[in-house]
């Protein structure tokens, strides 16, 4: 596991402990997970500051900061309730230093350390770590190739966009969140920037001392922080899509089929003012994934993720379906009545009854299944 510390400008690889292999299907239903965690904390309030699933293990791993301090605690997480906290002071663990990373004591807004921007997001493919940030150069934006493991070496790549929504060539902002796809057999890296315009990087071009302009195409919306993105794939019909899911702290999410990239991708960029509220460059898809802060693949089906469930304003993490990224249960409608029947009604048995049904299963309430008769 990859742990960035941005107080010492360093990236840890943390050897863990062997895991029993589990079978997918397995069900995340945790509604309470700031009390999970913060009771192994003395009770000290929570932020999440990431998430990761250990595939094939069922366990998913959350970096949470605590207390006035921010102290920084590593927790793996089943679906079964229980949270074992991590001894980083006993992990065995190697780590290597971030060349030119920033220095200043500058604060965003007098609280925020800019160096704490220092990664912003991190990826792994093919035996590389990809590190999105800021570095110490006047072009701070920053992308950082590193193989593990750890020799001694890293490659940096200052990288500046154009952004739509501003209006503005961006040199600083960072990436906040990223992943990959492959377009017309090439290997790029999708990024994901404030107030969310997304852009194309090719791998082959994030070499060690470049400048390189990334191509922006597409304005998903003004006011917003992007919190995650995750590649995954659907297969309906006997037919598979690829896609990106992209979650946002301040606007909806967006899943991202690789079709429209490839498409964008053999257009011209976006060079010229998008106005504000304007979503531009991509036909996205929208996903009902409200406070989502985290999310990962879970296996094949599902995704799991660390939401703050708006309604009842609770920290959870819940696993949900690919196909239709929603749950049940968090809704009242129709369907939830007691004397709801589906006797007669053929479009909802065939066409809703059996998503329900998993879904009841799935969220553990198998006991409110509903005969068709």
């Amino acid at each position: 596991m990859f742990v960035a510390d941005w107080k010492t400008a360093r990236i840890h690889a943390i050897e863990l402990p062997p895991a029993a292999h589990r079978a997918a299907g397995e069900s995340f239903n945790i509604l309470d997970l700031e009390s999970l965690l913060s009771r192994q904390l003395g009770g000290a309030r929570i932020t999440v500051e990431d998430m990761a699933t250990r595939q094939g293990t069922g366990e998913v791993y959350v970096a949470v900061s605590y207390g006035p301090a921010k102290a920084p605690a590593l927790f793996a997480v089943t679906s079964d309730g229980k949270a074992r906290r991590i001894d980083l002071r006993a992990a065995t663990e190697t780590s290597i230093a971030l060349r030119e990373a920033p220095t200043t004591n500058a604060a965003f807004w007098k609280e925020t350390p800019e160096r704490s921007f220092t990664v912003t997001d991190m990826k792994w493919r093919d035996g590389e770590l990809f590190v999105a940030g800021l570095s110490n150069q006047e072009f701070a934006s920053t992308l950082r190739r590193i193989r593990f493991p750890f020799a001694g070496s890293e490659s940096v790549t200052s990288v500046e966009i154009f952004h739509g929504g501003h209006n503005l060539v961006e040199t600083r902002a960072p990436v906040r969140a990223m992943s990959f796809a492959n377009l017309g057999g090439q290997p790029y890296l999708v990024a994901a920037y404030t107030c969310t315009p997304l852009v194309l990087i090719p791998l082959s071009e994030l070499k060690d001392h470049a400048h390189i302009r990334g191509k922006t195409v597409a304005e998903l919306g003004y006011g917003n922080t992007p919190a995650d993105m995750i590649s995954y794939s659907v297969t309906a019909n006997g037919k598979t899509t690829d896609l990106l899911m992209l979650v946002n702290f301040n606007r909806v999410s967006n899943i991202i089929p690789i079709s429209e990239l490839e498409a964008a991708n053999e257009r011209p960029g976006i060079e010229k003012q998008v106005p504000f509220g304007q979503i531009a460059g991509l036909n996205v898809m929208q996903a009902p994934l409200a406070g989502v802060l985290r999310i990962d693949n879970l296996d094949d089906q599902s995704f799991v993720m660390i939401r703050r469930e708006l309604e009842k304003d609770q920290l959870q993490m819940v696993s949900m379906g690919k196909d239709l990224s929603f749950r049940l249960t968090d809704h009242v409608s129709e369907y939830a009545f007691p004397d709801f029947s589906f006797k007669g009604k053929a479009f909802q048995i065939e066409n809703i009854k059996p998503r329900q049904d998993v879904l009841l299963k799935a969220e553990g309430f198998p006991d409110l299944i509903k005969s068709a008769d």
